[in-house]
């Protein structure tokens, strides 16, 4: 019965020190091909990357401007930056629902 056990404990401890060992070389690797070439930001501080003003939903394909009705109101799964990055994308924009008449 202890053999059982002591073959679990170094079949557990052998797995835990594989994932260390693969999850330092990833990090080691990254850390030497990058270099930061600006001062790193405070707590406070946010990157200067302008947002994505385009949303889009990719279960219906579509995206929506700030000048669409319904762009405050939904989510949007998919972000873009332009028009024209989201048409490349195989969306189409938003249009205005035509009004039906209620006697139709």
């Amino acid at each position: 019965m202890f053999g059982f056990f002591f073959q679990m404990f170094l079949l557990c401890a052998g797995a835990f020190l594989a994932g260390v060992v693969l999850t330092w070389l990833t990090m080691r690797s990254r850390e030497t091909s990058t270099t930061i070439v600006s001062a790193p930001l405070s707590i406070m501080e946010e990157p200067a990357v302008p947002a994505p003003a385009i949303k889009a939903n990719s279960r219906t394909m579509m995206f929506h401007t700030p000048e669409s009705p319904y762009y405050k109101r939904m989510k949007g799964d998919a972000f873009f930056h332009s028009p024209e990055d989201a048409r490349r994308a195989g969306y189409t924009m938003w249009t205005p629902r035509p009004r039906v008449p209620a006697g139709a």
